[in-house]
């Protein structure tokens, strides 16, 4: 399953595609508090491989102790993923787009 269908599935704009690519969670394109926060995890998580002490509390306020472990969860599982799929030269599907395909957002 390609991009386009997982953000179908997940009702991205094309705007949220270019955020999630080339931006943040203070682009214009996230207007929910939540999604906002989910996204300052994944980058730190990416980033740094932790989320500090304050990203934490505000996480632990927001979702369930369930949700935080989901969450860190999927976050490795993508990054496994990623390093595996990149390390063995896998070859994208045919005509699968790619992230460099959506526009990144305004002033970026």
């Amino acid at each position: 399953m390609h991009i386009a269908r997982f953000a179908a599935r997940a009702r991205l704009t094309d705007a949220q595609i270019g955020s999630l690519t080339d931006g943040s969670g203070t682009d214009a394109c996230w207007t929910s508090e939540r999604d906002r926060l989910l996204i300052e995890a994944t980058d730190a998580l990416h980033i740094h491989h932790d989320l500090d002490g304050a990203l934490w509390e505000r996480l632990a306020a927001e979702f369930s102790p369930a949700q935080l472990l989901d969450l860190l969860m999927l976050c490795g599982w993508y990054h496994a993923i990623s390093c595996t799929a990149r390390a063995t030269r896998l070859p994208l599907e045919p005509g699968t787009p790619g992230f460099t395909d959506f526009a990144a957002p305004a002033g970026r």
